[in-house]
């Protein structure tokens, strides 16, 4: 807080589940305390999140504001905060339409309202994709007080959209690794299961097929990115089937391991080899591949379904303090997915001082020199030094 305030502008880079919101709902009541702000825009990606921030709001914040919304398709809250004469907050989907109109909408009510409203970007990395750059440039860095949210806030392989956010919100002004918060006991300590495989002769195939077609692009002098190649060689592993039979061994040695568990697949056909897996051994499971999944994700949250196979829709913020195993069916080249993800696991439950976490991961044993092989072995190095941390006693800290 203190480094927001100095600053009034920058990201906060601080490992899920540390309190990045609870963080930012007391730099917001500082600000209106000290008669600093009039307006809040608290704009991230997904319902779910937006909700989430709601109840916070409602629950958490000592200062006495009117919150308005304007995301999903019910919530068109939007005319209502730019008129509100009270102090007032609004929730925004991070939707290139629906922000720069509210930017917009409140400048031509209150031209004042560059220095008297408060931006603040949850997983501020999202904001540097192509399309809210060209939306946003130059739009936001007139405000005075713009806050950025994140666990990870570089964005991998994107500079363009590390400058835009550099440029538009700040640069990182705090940190609180996800080292420090296992250290300190802010997170809990977990154990981490890598299961080695190797790849099957046909993936093997579709490989070297996929080498030789950018290969051909090289000798005939056709333009293609390095990391395109890299993305269709990972998408190899991650949707390999010989993961499948080493998951049916660990779900039938481990019966624990499914519960209150958070399966991260590639894709939804992949889902579908992992659930005909589940079947016979964990009746409770069930998926969340979109909007249309949502009370799924409420039962899981509330213990209804124990686990959960998900794609992207749940790796960042949505706060489940009960998930105590994530399996890693589909893992990135970067860190930025898999700290998100692991995150989704490693929070205190108070409901279960002695919590601790289980990750399993799957390496590709390596069968040539791919730098998609090599990244495995980094991860479980990373994920393996990361699991070795203990919780710091009492008189240390």
């Amino acid at each position: 807080v203190s480094a927001f305030l100095s600053k009034q502008n920058g990201i906060l880079e601080m490992a899920t589940g540390t309190g990045k919101t609870k963080t930012a709902l007391k730099i917001i009541d500082t600000l209106y305390r000290r008669q600093k702000i009039k307006r809040v825009i608290i704009t991230m990606y997904g319902n779910d999140l937006l909700a989430q921030w709601e109840k916070e709001l409602f629950t958490t914040l000592k200062s006495q504001v009117c919150v308005f919304r304007y995301f999903d398709t019910i919530y068109k809250e939007l005319p209502s905060f730019v008129l509100s004469k009270n102090d007032a907050i609004l929730l925004v989907s991070r939707d290139e339409n629906r922000l720069l109109e509210s930017i917009n909408r409140l400048i031509q009510r209150d031209s004042s309202a560059y220095m008297s409203t408060l931006l603040i970007f949850d997983e501020v990395h999202g904001l540097g994709s192509p399309s809210l750059r060209n939306s946003l440039t130059g739009k936001l860095e007139k405000f005075k007080y713009r806050l950025g949210l994140s666990a990870t806030p570089e964005r991998e392989y994107d500079d363009e959209g590390n400058q835009f956010i550099r440029k538009e919100v700040g640069p990182v002004i705090f940190r609180f690794p996800l080292e420090a918060a296992i250290r300190r006991g802010i997170l809990c300590e977990f154990d981490y299961i890598s299961l080695d495989y190797q790849l099957t002769v046909e993936e093997r195939q579709k490989k070297r097929d996929i080498i030789a077609g950018y290969e051909a692009k090289r000798k005939r002098g056709e333009f293609f990115n390095e990391e395109s190649m890299y993305r269709d060689l990972a998408a190899v592993n991650k949707m390999s089937k010989a993961k499948l039979p080493l998951f049916k061994e660990l779900i039938s040695t481990y019966s624990f391991i499914t519960q209150r568990c958070i399966i991260f697949v590639a894709t939804r056909d992949y889902g579908i080899s992992v659930q005909n897996l589940l079947i016979d051994s964990v009746p409770d499971f069930h998926t969340y591949y979109s909007e249309d999944d949502k009370s799924n994700l409420q039962k899981f949250a509330n213990g209804t379904i124990d686990c959960l196979i998900t794609c992207e829709k749940i790796s960042e913020g949505v706060d489940i303090q009960s998930v105590k195993h994530v399996i890693l069916f589909s893992s990135n080249r970067g860190k930025l997915d898999t700290t998100q993800r692991i995150g989704r696991c490693l929070r205190i439950n108070p409901g279960e001082p002695e919590k601790r976490a289980v990750v399993v991961d799957f390496v590709c044993e390596g069968t040539n020199n791919l730098e998609e092989n090599s990244a495995d072995a980094e991860r479980k190095e990373w994920l393996s030094n990361l699991s070795a941390i203990r919780r710091m006693k009492n008189e240390d800290l």
